[in-house]
C-alpha cells in the first residue's frame, strides 16, 4: 500500500531477475567464445600444438551442449516467473476490486 492510500501491486523484482539471468547467459557465452578464439589463433599461428585445436573443438561441442541445457532451464524458469507475475497481477487486481467494494 502506498502512502496516498492507493493499493499498488509491484512485481518489478521478477523482471530484474529475468533480465539479470539473460545477461549472465550472454556473458558466459561471450567469455567462452573469446577464450576459444584466442586459443584457436595460437593453434593457427603454430604457437601451440595442433592437437590442442582438436581438444578445443571437442570442448566447444561439450560447452555448447551444456550451455543449451542451461539455457533451456533458464527459459523454463523465466516462463514460470511470468506465470507467477500473471497470477500476482490477477490476485492484486482482485484485492483492489475487493478493497474498493467491487467483485
Amino acid at each position: 500500500m502506498s502512502l496516498d492510500g492507493v493499493i499498488h501491486f509491484r512485481n518489478e523484482g521478477l523482471d530484474t531477475i529475468q533480465a539479470s539471468t539473460k545477461g549472465q547467459q550472454e556473458r558466459y557465452i561471450e567469455i567462452w567464445d573469446t577464450v576459444r578464439n584466442q586459443l584457436l589463433a595460437l593453434v593457427n599461428n603454430g604457437q601451440v600444438d595442433a592437437q590442442i585445436g582438436t581438444v578445443l573443438t571437442e570442448r566447444d561441442q561439450r560447452f555448447r551442449r551444456e550451455a543449451a541445457g542451461f539455457d533451456q532451464s533458464v527459459s523454463s524458469q523465466n516462463t514460470a516467473m511470468r506465470q507467477v507475475q500473471g497470477i500476482g497481477n490477477e490476485g492484486g487486481a482482485a484485492m483492489v476490486r475487493a478493497a474498493a467494494g467491487g467483485r
